[in-house]
């Protein structure tokens, strides 16, 4: 089995072409890859950082197992055994063309384990942030012309442009600025919208002063910016004569927010914007094409899928594992593979959700720095943008969830003999006032003499 492993960093779902995009134009190569294959339009991330959301996705263990929930330095266990390892124990030649070592900003070589291979574009970089998909397809195509013969190797590849500060190149800035919003005379400036830290990151890569409308067309153009080198990707595999044969899995770590419920160019929250997530499995000569599948998936998901997609099975130094195959969804012998999807965060906020495909529930666990209250419950079909709180005309559905919530959890714990991972509480505290709103509190301050 040849098999390429594609993340794209902080790609919602709603922003591809093949979910149902304002911009139908946007992605018209990864859209070609799921008329091809199985669309899955509604996978939910157990979490919703970078580091969390790989180590689910490299071992099928929740984060309520595996207990890593947001971007700490912390020493990831050795007793997870990740995939790219089983692969290889089992003959897979493999490789990665990544830097998830690098993204706490302490190395962490868990994330380099099982791969032969291990390329990092970003090294000669002071971040890898700015990080352009040509540099992921420079190592990687002649990784894969050198390896095309292999009968079963594993290519993981990790794309970076869709992540803060959005940087495409020239052409795609220039089409996400003709064919998207205009910015108004009337909106309002940057300080207005952020708080602190988050304020300093956004202003670091913001030289152009650029105001929120013209930020969210740059995040739409490196959307496009990086399906124009999955094209790329894509023409290379059909030109070694592997593209039928390869089996191709893309999917993302998290979304991001461009405003929405007042957060700006960054993943925290566990609204849809952040948490739902495109996945496509390509493989042609063996899977069925042109399929969507509406069941709720998750990143835990995967693993097991992959075994059984190569016919291996799951050593018993693995564990226990708390996704499942989708292998029965694709087939058509189930319909769903199960009721609820559960995600957290504990970075910028203390949360947990449940959602089904009807409603969603969130609870914080602390204080919302964004003054939201402690229960939030929305009606997803009437209420896709997660804008109208239904909790006070749905009281009863939102104990049931809570209870659902409350149990699965308790249960997990239980299974795991672990402590709540939710318990160590948050990385970073954020400011309640925008950095408007702290000025002119300082400037108070000072007229009064202090």
């Amino acid at each position: 089995m040849k098999l390429i492993f594609i993340a794209i960093d902080t790609l919602r779902a709603d922003r591809l072409g093949c979910c149902g995009s304002h911009r139908p134009d946007i992605s018209p190569n990864i859209d070609r890859l799921a008329q091809n294959g199985i669309l899955f339009p509604s996978l939910i991330a157990e979490n919703n950082v970078t580091q969390s959301s790989f180590v689910t996705i490299m071992t099928g263990k929740s984060p309520h197992q595996h207990g890593i929930v947001n971007m700490k330095p912390v020493k990831i266990p050795e007793r997870l055994i990740p995939l790219p390892k089983v692969l290889q124990k089992n003959g897979y030649v493999t490789a990665a063309v990544d830097c998830n070592h690098r993204i706490t900003g302490k190395p962490n070589l868990w994330f380099k384990r099982g791969y032969r291979d291990y390329l990092d574009p970003s090294e000669s970089r002071n971040t890898h942030l700015d990080l352009p998909a040509q540099e992921i397809n420079r190592l990687a195509i002649p990784w894969l012309k050198k390896h095309k013969h292999e009968q079963h190797f594993f290519l993981f590849l990790h794309y970076w442009d869709p992540h803060y500060p959005y940087m495409p190149d020239t052409e795609f800035a220039r089409w996400a600025e003709e064919t998207g919003t205009s910015a108004t005379a009337k909106e309002p400036p940057l300080k207005k919208l952020l708080r602190e830290p988050l304020w300093s990151f956004i202003n670091k890569y913001n030289p152009q002063n650029l105001n929120a409308t013209q930020i969210r067309n740059r995040y739409d153009a490196a959307v496009k910016h990086v399906d124009h080198y999955i094209g790329e990707l894509l023409d290379a595999l059909s030109d070694m004569g592997i593209l039928e044969e390869t089996c191709i899995i893309l999917t993302s770590d998290h979304g991001e927010s461009l405003g929405e419920h007042n957060i700006y160019f960054d993943h925290h929250g566990l609204y849809d914007t952040t948490v739902r997530l495109p996945l496509i499995i390509h493989w042609p000569n063996t899977l069925p094409r042109n399929r969507c599948v509406t069941a709720l998936v998750q990143h835990a998901d995967l693993f097991p899928t992959i075994l059984q997609l190569a016919r291996i099975r799951k050593p018993r130094a693995v564990g226990r594992l708390d996704g499942r195959s989708l292998l029965p969804l694709i087939q058509g012998k189930q319909k769903e593979i199960r009721p609820f999807a559960v995600s957290c965060e504990a970075n910028w906020q203390l949360k947990r959700s449940i959602r089904t495909h009807r409603w969603k529930l969130i609870q914080s666990l602390q204080r919302d720095v964004y003054g939201n209250p402690k229960l939030e419950l929305y009606h997803l079909p009437s209420d896709p943008g997660e804008t109208r709180n239904v909790i006070s005309r749905h009281p009863n559905v939102a104990r049931a969830l809570q209870t659902r919530m409350n149990n699965w959890v308790r249960g997990m714990l239980r299974r795991y003999r672990r402590k709540d991972p939710l318990s160590g509480g948050i990385k970073v505290s954020m400011h309640r006032a925008t950095v408007a709103e702290e000025e002119l509190v300082k400037k108070r301050l000072s007229e009064l003499g202090y």
